[in-house]
């Protein structure tokens, strides 16, 4: 099948969320006012962090927030595209699965996809805006390549965001349960709010190779600030390559496991 029919599939899925999303303006209204209430207190935090802090670790006030910022974006980014993983275990569960099965398009593309968020998509675009303004106010060079670099690095953030939410499908669909993985993952994520380089062993490796989200976060900002090595920009984008390939490896290899509600 052709990408741009699967564009038309998603365009048409993104619609109804949106429909939705006007039909419950008022629950939305109040989702978007917490979630900015949320982005002023963390706001509030880098403000302390940049006035009481010199330094955490190897890293000064200024470049912490870079990694606060790099956090926001990625994770904010991913649950707009995955939200649908949240609901995945509701469809094993009913049978609603067995119908994507027999459809002609991936019934990976539609149990990841399946629900865009539209809330978190419109709180992305002024939130990605001032954390641009953020970066212009902070004492960094930040030089053409490693912009670039930065593009390239969060283009495999996006990838091992889309490898770690096929692995809770996997779970999905061995145990029908995703609620208990997909909330372990988001707050071993939080922690990449911080440069994981500043946490202790084995929990530092858990971070950079199990649950991968140092490569997610750390090391794109890492790459921003122009401290990361060519070796270890080369080494982020080919792990992210075989983590991902490994998690579609996994994927059809739950399908083959995969008990239909009719058995």
């Amino acid at each position: 099948m052709q990408y741009h029919t699967y564009w038309k599939v998603w365009k048409t899925i993104a619609t109804n969320a949106l429909q939705e999303t006007f039909i419950n303006r008022g629950s939305n209204i109040l989702f978007l006012i917490s979630k900015s209430i949320r982005l002023l207190f963390m706001l509030l935090f880098l403000w302390i962090l940049r006035s009481t802090v010199k330094t955490i670790g190897d890293y000064t006030s200024d470049q912490m927030v870079v990694f606060f910022l790099v956090y926001q974006f990625v994770d904010t980014f991913a649950q707009i595209l995955y939200r649908g993983v949240y609901l995945f275990s509701h469809l094993v569960r009913t049978g609603d699965f067995d119908s994507m099965l027999i459809k002609p398009i991936s019934p990976l593309f539609r149990a990841l996809t399946g629900k865009p968020d539209i809330n978190d998509a419109v709180f992305l675009i002024p939130s990605t805006a001032l954390s641009i303004w953020i970066l212009t106010q902070l004492s960094l060079t930040i030089t053409l390549q490693s912009s670039l670099l930065f593009l390239v690095l969060l283009s495999n953030s996006l990838l091992l965001a889309t490898a770690l939410h096929i692995l809770v499908l996997v779970v999905g669909i061995l145990t029908t349960e995703v609620d208990g993985v997909i909330w372990l993952y988001r707050d071993l994520s939080r922690m990449a709010q911080f440069p994981v380089s500043v946490y202790i062993q084995p929990l530092r490796s858990i971070l950079y190779f199990v649950v991968p989200v140092g490569i997610m976060m750390t090391i794109p900002a890492e790459t921003l600030l122009g401290v990361s090595s060519p070796a270890v920009i080369m080494f982020s984008c080919l792990f992210g390559i075989v983590f991902f390939l490994g998690s579609l490896k996994l994927w059809h290899w739950s399908l083959k496991k995969y008990q239909s509600a009719s058995s």
